[in-house]
C-alpha cells in the first residue's frame, strides 16, 4: 500500500514510522530543511522537500502512485489544498486531513463538497474526548472505548499497597465481581502481554478490558477511589479546552480556564456559557493559590507547551488537586510523566494517528487505538466468515504478543478464557504489539482489501 505523508511534524513522523516498520510503502513531504533532515536521519522512508499544496511537488513525490494522502501539516489550509489537488490531479482513493480550526472543520462539507476528503482529523477534540473519559474512571491512566462503549480498556497504575500486588493472573478469574482481562502491563520501560502465571508487582502500569461497571470495581480492588471530577481547573485556553469545555458545561461541571492572552480569553468567553476563564498562567503558584486548585477534583494541562502542561500539573498536585492530567506530543514524556507524579497523560498526536490507522488496516475493523510509546494497538475488528479466528477455542488460536481481551455478541459481552469461540459477526476487541500486527492483519482478512 502506497501511502503520500504531508507534513513530517508530530502526527506525521509518528505514523511514517509505524507504517515504515510494517513494510509499507510511504513516502513524507515536508517544507523545513531541517525536519527534512530530521527524517532522513531517523527512519529509512522516502522524503521529499517542498510544499503539500503544490502539484508539481505532489506529482514528485509520486500522486499518481498512491493509495491514500494523508495532510497532517500545521497549515489546515495546506491540508485541505493538498486533498482538492490529490483529487484533480490523480486518482488517490482514500484522502485524509488535519483540520484544526472549529469554524472551517464545520464548514468542509459546504466549501469542499463530499468527494473532496474522506475524513477530517482534529487532534484537540479527540484529546479532548480522551480527557473527559480519563476523568470519568477512578484512578484511570488512559481509557479507550469499544463497542459504543460496552467494553473499555483502561490504564491504571499499581503505585500503592493493595490487595493486587502480588497477584497472580489466573487467580483473578476465581474473582467474578472483577470479571476483567489483564490484556497488557507495562513493566520497566516494556510492554508486555501477560499470561495466567504472570504476577502484578508494584509499579506496574495494568491495562484491563472488561465492560465500564467491573472495570470501576476493579479500580477499587486497586485501591483507587474517587467520585467522577466536578470541579475542574484547566490551564491553556487552547482548541483542547475548548472542546472540553464545551462537552462538560451541559453538565453542571464546574470549570476554571487559567489562559494568558487577552484576545483568546475573549473567544472562550464569547463562545462558552457557564465555564469561568481568567487571565494569568497555569505555573503562577500564587495564581492556582487564589483560585484554590488545591480544592479542585482536576486539574489539567492543556497549553501547546508540554514542559509547561508538566509543570503545572506538579504544582496543582502538590497543592492537593486530586488527579492532575498533563497533554504531551513527545512520546518520550509519556512514561517520564508518569513516573514523576502526573496521574494521566493524553496526546492529540497518538489520537490522531489512531484514527488514521482505522483507514488503513486491513480486514473489518471497526477502529484501532494506538496504546503508549511502545507502539501497541487495541483493535475493534468484526469477525468474518473466513478469518482464521472464527469456530475454534482461543486456546487453538495462535496469537504471538496479542491477545483477545472481550468479545461483544450482540448485547452480550464475553470476557473470555481459552475454551471461548469467537462465532461469524462478533466484535473482537484485540490487544496487539506492533511485532504482531502484520500476522494479524493476515488473520483477520477475507481478501486484500482496505476498509
Amino acid at each position: 500500500m502506497s501511502i503520500l505523508i504531508i507534513g513530517g511534524g508530530d502526527i506525521g513522523s509518528i505514523l511514517a514510522e509505524r507504517l515504515a516498520a510494517e513494510n509499507k510503502d510511504v513516502v513524507v513531504v515536508e517544507a523545513g530543511e531541517q525536519r527534512v533532515r530530521d527524517l532522513r536521519e531517523r527512519m529509512d522512508v522516502k522524503v521529499i522537500q517542498g510544499s503539500g499544496s503544490s502539484p508539481s511537488v505532489l506529482r514528485n513525490a509520486g500522486l499518481d502512485e498512491a493509495e491514500m494522502l494523508v495532510a497532517v501539516t500545521d497549515s489546515d489550509e495546506v491540508n485541505l489544498i493538498s486533498c482538492v489537488v490529490a483529487s484533480k490531479e490523480g486518482v488517490v482513493p482514500t484522502k485524509i486531513a488535519r483540520v484544526r480550526d472549529p469554524d472551517l472543520a464545520e464548514a468542509i462539507s459546504r466549501i469542499l463538497g463530499e468527494d473532496e476528503l474522506d475524513l477530517s482529523i482534529n487532534p484537540e477534540e479527540e484529546a479532548a474526548h480522551a480527557v473527559i473519559k480519563i476523568l470519568r474512571v477512578a484512578g484511570a491512566v488512559s481509557v479507550h472505548e469499544f463497542a459504543d462503549g460496552k467494553v473499555q480498556v483502561v490504564a491504571f497504575s499499581l503505585d500503592q499497597p493493595c490487595e493486587a500486588e502480588g497477584l497472580v493472573l489466573a487467580e483473578l478469574k476465581r474473582q467474578p465481581e472483577l470479571n476483567v482481562n489483564i490484556v497488557a502491563i507495562s513493566r520497566g520501560g516494556k510492554l508486555l502481554i501477560p499470561g495466567g502465571r504472570t504476577t502484578l508487582e508494584r509499579g506496574d502500569l495494568i491495562y484491563a478490558a472488561g465492560r465500564p461497571e467491573n472495570l470501576n470495581a476493579f479500580a477499587a480492588f486497586l485501591g483507587k477511589g474517587g467520585a467522577q471530577a466536578r470541579r475542574i481547573v484547566v490551564s491553556g485556553g487552547g482548541n483542547v479546552a475548548y472542546y472540553l469545555a464545551r462537552r462538560l458545561e451541559p453538565e453542571e461541571v464546574s470549570i476554571k480556564i487559567i489562559e494568558p492572552n487577552t484576545d483568546r480569553c475573549k473567544f472562550l468567553v464569547e463562545r462558552l456559557n457557564r465555564s469561568v476563564v481568567i487571565q494569568g498562567h497555569g505555573t503562577d503558584p500564587g495564581l492556582l493559590a487564589e483560585e484554590n486548585v488545591g480544592n479542585a477534583d482536576a486539574f489539567l494541562g492543556l497549553t501547546r507547551d508540554e514542559e509547561d502542561n508538566i509543570l503545572a500539573a506538579l504544582l496543582a498536585k502538590r497543592a492537593g488537586a486530586s488527579k492532575v492530567v498533563a497533554m504531551v506530543n513527545k512520546l518520550s514524556y509519556v512514561s517520564l510523566v508518569s513516573a514523576i507524579g502526573v496521574d494521566a497523560v493524553v496526546s492529540p498526536s497518538l489520537a490522531a494517528v489512531s484514527t488514521i490507522l482505522h483507514f488503513i488496516r486491513k480486514g473489518k475493523v471497526v477502529s484501532v487505538t494506538t496504546v503508549g510509546e511502545e507502539a501497541a494497538e487495541a483493535l475493534e475488528v468484526v469477525a468474518l466468515e473466513t478469518s482464521e479466528l472464527v469456530d475454534k477455542p482461543l486456546r487453538e488460536i495462535d496469537f504471538d504478543d496479542a491477545i483477545v481481551g472481550a468479545i461483544v455478541r450482540g448485547e452480550e459481552v464475553i470476557i473470555p478464557g481459552g475454551d471461548d469461540v469467537i462465532e461469524v459477526g462478533d466484535h473482537v476487541i484485540i490487544f496487539a504489539l506492533r511485532s504482531a500486527i502484520a500476522k494479524l492483519e493476515r488473520q483477520m482478512m477475507v481478501k486484500v482489501q482496505y476498509f
